[in-house]
């Protein structure tokens, strides 16, 4: 009996993300998708996207609500003692969740504001804070701007290579994106591969041990 009762919620769960995925793949081609586009991408009747998200703007906070999930997720991982491969795997880290939900940047923010992307991004923002802080305070990168505004344009840094992403013209995995970040943090550009590749190190290492 439980057994059975738990099929429906797993079928359920499955449906959620199937919509979701399709979701995505819709409003990217064409953001005035309608609800029965993104069932048909789905390859469910239109009831069960109904089922899952009463309306357009349910939908479109699903996705939010799923890319704020996959950054937390991305960033509940030890991190290295030195600052600047601390921040580079910050990137390569977070990178896989922008790629995947980039659409957002051009589509959502139409949809549910500024406001609401900025909550999305709030974890990265309150952890790269905390490096760059950290990074000050030993040394390694130097002072010369404001931390927020420093934070700022990383973020907005950030949000260019993955618009750029959009149109096909970057086609890495965050390396890109890294190594802007720890130039703008004052890492030495002949530096921050030595790093970047400090940071690719990181990754794979802590990847293997889960």
């Amino acid at each position: 009996m439980e057994e059975s009762a738990q099929r429906p919620r797993t079928r359920a769960n499955a449906n959620r993300a199937r919509i979701l995925d399709a979701a995505m793949t819709c409003f990217a081609a064409d953001p005035d998708a309608s609800m029965d586009d993104v069932a048909r991408a789905a390859g469910v009747v239109r009831r069960t996207v109904y089922g899952h998200f009463p309306n357009r703007e349910a939908l479109v906070d699903g996705l939010s609500d799923e890319a704020s999930a996959a950054l937390a997720e991305a960033l509940d991982h030890p991190e290295p003692d030195d600052p600047a491969v601390a921040l580079a795997v910050g990137a390569l880290r977070t990178w896989p969740v922008g790629d995947r939900f980039r659409m957002l940047l051009s589509f959502a923010r139409k949809e549910v504001g500024d406001h609401r992307i900025a909550e999305l991004v709030a974890p990265v923002r309150t952890r790269t804070v905390g490096v760059v802080e950290r990074g000050r305070a030993s040394g390694r990168f130097p002072a010369y701007l404001p931390t927020a505004v420093l934070v700022g344009m990383m973020e907005g840094l950030t949000m260019s290579v993955l618009e750029q992403a959009n149109y096909g013209l970057v086609r890495d995995d965050g390396e890109s994106m890294a190594l802007g970040v720890l130039v703008l943090a004052g890492v030495p550009a002949g530096r921050s591969a030595e790093v970047l590749d400090a940071a690719r190190r990181w990754v794979a290492g802590s990847t293997r041990e889960l």
